[in-house]
């Protein structure tokens, strides 16, 4: 059962293992959020990571030997595991859990140690949805709903105040 928390990740140092997609979205959400972003990844396919200058990429394979992961993760505050491999993703994550650091594993719902929610937001208000990994599609349908009301609260008070 995950903790539901909200961390300040900015100038903390972020590694992102892995440069598809999921990699690209992840490297995304947290250079929003002022994480000092690293991915690194043989063969990065993801446009976003390559077309940000913020982002640190690092065109290396990752190696499934734990003595190397855990010399690449020891610096890092947070780890994302985003590659293709199941297997290498849950070696990353246990490296990382065994050395306290927060790992966040895309190809696994429990081997990991910390979780991305679906995020609401507007100017005064941040809300955090998780369904404990077990429905994304859910979570998503959820924000929607939120958003709308926290959009509608914001409206109602802007009218007021110009009354």
């Amino acid at each position: 059962m995950f903790f539901p928390l909200f961390v300040n990740i900015e100038n903390k140092e972020v590694l992102i293992i892995g440069g598809g997609k999921i990699g690209g979205r992840k490297a995304q959400t947290l250079k929003e959020y002022g994480g000092n972003v690293t991915v690194y990844s043989e063969k990065v396919t993801e446009d976003t990571i390559l077309e940000d200058e913020n982002i640190k990429v690092v065109n290396k394979n990752v190696s499934d030997d734990e003595t190397e992961i855990r010399e690449l993760v020891k610096k890092y505050f947070l780890v994302v595991a985003a590659t293709d491999d199941t297997e290498l993703n849950d070696r990353i994550s246990h490296v990382c859990m065994s050395e306290n650091i927060l790992v966040n594993n895309v190809s696994s719902k429990t081997e990991m140690n910390s979780m991305f929610g679906a995020v609401v937001k507007n100017d005064e208000f941040q809300i955090g949805i998780g369904s404990y990994g077990k429905s994304c599609r859910r979570s998503k349908a959820l924000k929607g709903k939120v958003q709308q009301i926290i959009d509608e609260i914001s409206k109602t008070e802007k009218e007021v105040e110009n009354v």
